[in-house]
């Protein structure tokens, strides 16, 4: 199946195993397993794969992050733990949307947990006065094609 490029790979999966499905029940045949490049990886690809009991192989594109590097994610309090210096916790603070479609929740800890932390420079950096975690509201999805 070709599409024109005028939008992202992933953008164009479900419409692709959409037609897939089609052609092969022809045949009486089912799509169970589905392999793509990076570029087919989007929170929207996997969620319409795993919504539709596919098995998909995609790799996470670069910007994904499994872990955070000193902090847990606590996916039933719905915030990051910082896991050394002062033990701050980053609550979930809001959801936003880039120019480019992309949504991603927002965590952040109070200034006053941070600002006495001896690792606050290493962690926040020099201007910030606390520290803020980004990850897609597609997290789990992506974190399942990490695993």
């Amino acid at each position: 199946m070709a599409d024109f490029a005028d939008k992202r790979d992933s953008r164009c999966l479900p419409k692709i195993v959409k037609q897939v499905k089609k052609n092969l029940n022809i045949n009486g045949l089912t799509i169970k397993q589905l392999a793509a490049d990076t570029g087919y990886s989007s929170g929207e690809a996997l969620k319409y794969c795993e919504e539709n009991d596919i098995d998909a192989y995609i790799p996470n594109f670069g910007q994904y992050k499994f872990e955070r590097e000193g902090f847990i994610y606590n996916e039933e309090l719905d915030q990051y733990e910082c896991q050394r210096g002062n033990k701050a916790m980053l609550p979930f603070k809001n959801t936003r949307e880039r120019v480019d479609g992309y949504q991603y929740k927002q965590y952040s800890s109070s200034t006053n947990v941070c600002k006495n932390c001896p690792l606050h420079e290493e962690c926040c950096g020099k201007k910030s006065k606390f520290k803020e975690i980004n990850h897609s509201i597609h997290k789990e999805y992506y974190d399942n094609m990490h695993l």
